[in-house]
């Protein structure tokens, strides 16, 4: 992997089995590539679906493999007894804040964007993956096709606040748990749920013949 650190002597990893992040962490951070590309596999769907919501499908790949190129060299930061999965969301959400900049910046000179378990809130409220769930159990004969609604909330996703999609994205479509959202946003749960309220608000209001049919 070019610019990568040069390679320290392999850690060993048991045989059989499968490898926990952590212990692939700790052999990559020694010089074994092999356990980051087994990071890599294990992972890089999920980080690329993400990025593809928050920044388009046109820039996902670069972001993704710019977020894994990040993660090899940060490895030596990893703090053990932290989760593998939510510092590599961190460094992807960040990277694709990065660009979203640089995009802004480019513009100004010049003169976004769904398979993951439903989390719906545990206010009652119904969450993104929770509609279209509902819509694709509905009666064949007169429900809508799963792929035109899901079209419809790539829609939605990309005409609402990017911070609001973000929140939409992490919570609702990637399952991550409140705190882990806030330590990826740089946010309080409190600002978390807040803002993951109004967003859902926002899809529901777009949505909103959706939600009617169902």
């Amino acid at each position: 992997m070019a610019g990568t650190p040069s390679p320290r002597p392999a850690v060993s990893l048991p045989l059989g089995g499968l490898v926990a992040d952590e212990e692939l962490v700790v052999a990559a951070a020694g010089g074994d590539e092999a356990a980051f590309e087994t990071l890599i596999a294990r992972y890089q769907d999920r980080v690329y679906s993400t990025l593809a919501r928050m920044n388009g499908m046109e820039d996902a790949e670069d972001l993704a493999q710019e977020t894994f190129l990040k993660a090899y060299r940060a490895l030596g930061t990893f703090r053990q007894g932290s989760k593998f999965y939510t510092w590599l969301f961190r460094i992807a959400v960040n990277t694709a804040f990065s660009r979203r900049r640089q995009d802004v910046r480019r513009k100004s000179n010049e003169g976004v964007r769904l398979d993951a378990p439903a989390h719906g809130g545990e206010d009652g409220e119904r969450s993104v993956r929770d509609l279209i769930a509902e819509r694709g159990d509905s009666d064949p004969s007169t429900g809508m096709d799963k792929e035109l609604i899901r079209q419809r909330v790539r829609e939605g996703l990309e005409q609402i606040d990017p911070d609001y999609r973000d929140i939409l994205v992490l919570r609702d479509m990637n399952g991550l748990d409140y705190d882990a959202i806030a330590e990826t946003l740089s946010l309080t749960c409190a600002a978390v749920k807040s803002r993951l309220h109004r967003a859902r608000q926002e899809m529901a209001r777009l949505l909103k013949d959706l939600a009617d049919e169902v």
